[in-house]
Formats: structure tokens, C-alpha cells, sequence
């Protein structure tokens, strides 16, 4: 259940690469909300400025202008306490590529975040085993990378975004390098979390199965949102797939072209 009030904002977010006549502008004033409980997807084709927008958010990379509000609060004036905890324990981070570490185990890459930060122990532990029954790895928690299928890491990565509670997922293609039923299982797992607990989700991706999931989904290309498709209450996902279907053959023909 989508709580009211404004979780995150973005203002007028801009980035561009490169300098004087070879500028590129990668996101060219991008503005959306988020609210507390949202499953929100932003979709978009290669190069479109899905990932930089989502790493200006994560403050992986700063923005050349605009501003994106935590709670009302600006994220680029956070200082060096607040940035860390921010990205410790604010938000969480799920790559398309897993970024586990092959020489630590499943339990180990989870917990890790929690001993960068100092987090409790026990309350760490119990955390690891409710989200290691939910996510359906607690057989694998043990094993290294190199001994997990593809959608076993993803869901080990999921974990570990999740292992501090944070507020907001950040997903990049969490689906990308997964097969057709691992990706529906995580995503399953993902969409499950957001209702059980009110999970704030902003999940970047291309692929249309993923992003049915989502109650809201914002369409980038170069650079500029220009639209919005909305689950309607009571939809089915298969219908919620069809529409977005519909409107990326539309978004193939170009922008002016969408409804």
C-alpha cells in the first residue's frame, strides 16, 4: 500500500559528458517523485540515460545540475556522515552483474554491507535468515559465486540490498542476465517484498515482463521523460503487459508518436 507523501524527488536533474562543442547530454532535465510503498520502473533503450539516473540517485555519479530530495533533503549537500549512511542503510543497490564477491559465501557477501557499517549482530543474523527463506537460498548461504546458477547470486545480491532495511531498492536490469524463469522468480520475490512491507522499489529496466511488475512506469529517451503509464486498479499483469507492449512499438516510431 503506497503511503502519501513524497519519498523521493527528483528536480531538473541534468548530466552531460565531455566539454565545450562535444558535450553529450546524457539526463536533460529529468523531474518525477517518488512516494513511500512504490514499485516504480523506468524504461528506455540503450543509451537513453536509465542507469546514469539511477547511479546520480545511488550518488555514484553527481549530477551537473538539479537536485534529488531525500524527505525533503538534498542528498548532494549531505556531508561525509550523512552520505555514508545514506548509502549504507538508505538505500540499497542491485546490479544487473550480481557484484558479489567470488572468494567470500553467499552468507558472507549478504552480511557484508552490515560490517562495513557496524550494524548489529544478532539483529543482522536474524535479518539473514528471514530473507534467506523468502528469497529461497538458505541451501545456498554457504556456497560461493562460482557454485550458484544465475538467479541464485541475483537472489543473493537481493538480499544483500536488502540485509539493512533501506528505505528505497535501486534495481539496474536486475532481469538482464537471468533466464525467463529465474527473472520471474525474482521479480516475484521483489514485487512480494513491496507489498509485504512497503518496500520502495525504483527498478530500471528494458525488458517489458520486469517492468510489468511495477504500478507505475516512466519512459525515458534521450535524456527526457516523456511518458507515464499507470497499472489501473485491478488490472491484471498480462493486461498491464500488453499496454506496455503497445506503447514500445509506439516509443520504436519516436516520441512524438506516443499517446
Amino acid at each position: 500500500m503506497i503511503r502519501q507523501g513524497k519519498l523521493l524527488e527528483v528536480q531538473d536533474l541534468q548530466k552531460n559528458y565531455g566539454k565545450s562543442n562535444n558535450i553529450t547530454k546524457a539526463l536533460n532535465g529529468v523531474s518525477f517523485d517518488i512516494l513511500p510503498g512504490e514499485f516504480l520502473g523506468i524504461m528506455g533503450p540503450s543509451g537513453s540515460g536509465k542507469t546514469t539516473l539511477l547511479n546520480c540517485i545511488a550518488t555514484i555519479i553527481k549530477p551537473t545540475s538539479g537536485r534529488v530530495l531525500l524527505n525533503n533533503k538534498n542528498i548532494s549537500a549531505f556531508d561525509s556522515t550523512a552520505l555514508a549512511e545514506y548509502r549504507g542503510r538508505r538505500i540499497g543497490y542491485l546490479f544487473q552483474d550480481f557484484a558479489l564477491l567470488d572468494n567470500l559465501t553467499g552468507r558472507e557477501n549478504i552480511l557484508l554491507p552490515l560490517s562495513i557499517h557496524r550494524m548489529d549482530v544478532v539483529k543482522a543474523r536474524a535479518k539473514l535468515d528471514e530473507l534467506a527463506n523468502f528469497l529461497e537460498i538458505t541451501d545456498i548461504l554457504n556456497k560461493f559465486p562460482s557454485q550458484m546458477s544465475g538467479g541464485q547470486k541475483q537472489r543473493v545480491a537481493a538480499a544483500r540490498s536488502l540485509i539493512a532495511e533501506p528505505e528505497i531498492i535501486l534495481a539496474d536490469e536486475p532481469t538482464g542476465a537471468l533466464d525467463t524463469r529465474s527473472a520471474k522468480l525474482l521479480m516475484n520475490k521483489l514485487k512480494g517484498m513491496n507489498e509485504a512491507s512497503d518496500r520502495t522499489i525504483l527498478m530500471v529496466s528494458h525488458d517489458p515482463n520486469a517492468t510489468s511488475f511495477c504500478s507505475r512506469i516512466l519512459f525515458i529517451q534521450d535524456g527526457v521523460i516523456f511518458h507515464e503509464l499507470r497499472r489501473k486498479y485491478d488490472e491484471s499483469r498480462e493486461n498491464y503487459y500488453e499496454r506496455i507492449l503497445q506503447l514500445m512499438a509506439q516509443f520504436g516510431g519516436g516520441s512524438a508518436n506516443v499517446l
